[in-house]
C-alpha cells in the first residue's frame, strides 16, 4: 500500500513539475539567465532557462 501511494505521489508531483531530472543538476541550477516581459528566467536543473515567479 505504501508503494502505491508513493507512485501516485511522484506522478502528481511530475504533473506540478512539469520536468524530469535525472542525476545531478547542472552547475548553473538556480542561477539568473535572462529577464523577459518583466519576469526573471533561471536556469533549471538541467539546463535551460524557465521563468520564475519572480519580476524584475
Amino acid at each position: 500500500m505504501n508503494r502505491v501511494i508513493g507512485t501516485m505521489g511522484d506522478k502528481l508531483l511530475g504533473l506540478v513539475l512539469k520536468e524530469k531530472h535525472a542525476g545531478a543538476c547542472v552547475p548553473e541550477h538556480g542561477q539568473f539567465c535572462v529577464c523577459r516581459n518583466h519576469y526573471r528566467y533561471v536556469f533549471s536543473c538541467n539546463g535551460p532557462c524557465v521563468k520564475t515567479a519572480t519580476r524584475c
